[in-house]
């Protein structure tokens, strides 16, 4: 398979993953707006939407630096998929009550904050990338030198999913919200496996973890119909 193959391949399960959470994630999030679950649920759907979204876009970008300004779209919505994630997996009812606690949010809250607002301003600073690199990835996108933020956040993105891949572990309740908890916790390990995996391996490629991503919300989604 070629690069610019492979980099349709990316765009068109990215536009998937997009259109799910645009559609049903956010559309169960609204019906369940009246709780801190459900609010949760939807911050993980818009996430989830600008993550996967940047990686449909990103291989069909004409131009390096608006590759580059995908990519830092892509950082943003993985830091608020990885917020969604971590306040869904600890208000939900089935979970341990551990992390479920107002000062906890607010710290969580406040450093994705932080990396949010760093991501923005780094043609500024340059604390996530230091350019974008001579090579391409395997998705045809152009990678970036990466610097000391970009790990910061990397590894901020994996801890969030981790936590409530230990939340969902320790699930308790009925039968189905066992099965459920299951299913979470597996899809998020992937998804903090891909994180690391991506990043690690190609610099501002991330096309495979906003698609695990959005496995998460098709659980959300099938949990939350009747049983």
């Amino acid at each position: 398979m070629s690069p610019s193959t492979m980099g349709s391949v990316a765009a068109a399960f990215g536009a998937f993953a997009a259109l799910v959470a645009v559609g049903p994630g956010l559309r169960t999030a609204i019906a369940h707006r009246e709780s801190d679950n459900g609010l949760s649920f939807g911050v993980l759907a818009i996430g989830v939407a600008i993550w996967s979204g940047t990686a449909a876009f990103r291989p069909f970008a004409p131009e390096p630096m608006t590759q580059a300004y995908f990519f830092l779209l892509s950082l943003v919505g993985a830091s608020v998929a990885g917020l969604g994630w971590f306040l869904f997996a600890s208000t939900a009812h089935s979970t341990p009550s551990t992390l479920s606690r107002p000062p906890v949010y607010a710290a969580v809250a406040l450093v994705v904050g932080v990396d949010v607002g760093l991501v923005v301003t780094t043609p500024v600073h340059g604390l996530y990338w230091g350019g974008l690199a001579e090579t391409t990835t395997v998705f045809d996108t152009t990678a970036v030198v990466a610097t000391a933020g970009y790990w910061a956040h990397t590894l901020l993105v994996a801890g969030l999913f981790t936590a409530g891949v230990w939340l969902f572990a320790r699930s308790r309740g009925p039968r189905r919200d066992r099965r459920c908890a299951l299913a979470y916790a597996g899809n998020a390990a992937a998804v903090t496996l891909a994180v690391v995996a991506s990043n690690v391996a190609a610099p501002g490629s991330g096309a495979a973890a906003p698609v695990l991503a959005s496995g998460l919300l098709v659980v959300g989604v099938v949990q939350a119909r009747p049983s």
